[in-house]
């Protein structure tokens, strides 16, 4: 399984688009820890400079986007509603471009912090 990530200076980018399966995306849950390790070793490659987003940060931003998008994917499937179906196409498509950024650059970064703290203490 190969997915796309994308650095920027203090940003990176992550695209589940191709993932539907619930297979697929259960894997990418059990093997978060790995993602996040890999992806801040390839940016400190890339960047000569640590990303600073702490690994538990990061996994419960990924986690946090990933259940948004099952959510988004399971209603489109079982809901045959107009409106509630392009509401849940949009809500598919934000969560499952992930935009990760360092606390300067991203207005939400405090959420997945405190998030970490509580549920994703393991991952220090």
């Amino acid at each position: 399984m190969t997915l796309e990530v994308s650095f920027r200076p203090k940003v990176v980018s992550l695209d589940f688009r191709p993932y539907k399966q619930k297979q697929t995306l259960n894997l990418l849950y059990k093997h978060c820890e790995i993602l996040v390790d890999d992806i801040k070793r390839d940016y400190q490659a890339h960047y000569g400079r640590a990303l600073n987003i702490n690994r538990a940060s990061l996994v419960a931003e990924i986690w946090g986007h990933l259940i948004a998008y099952r959510i988004s994917l399971g209603i489109q499937k079982h809901f045959r509603v107009w409106p509630i179906t392009k509401l849940a196409r949009f809500a598919a498509f934000r969560s499952a471009v992930i935009d990760c950024g360092e606390a300067k650059v991203d207005t939400n970064r405090w959420f997945w912090d405190l998030t970490a703290g509580i549920f994703f203490r393991k991952y220090r």
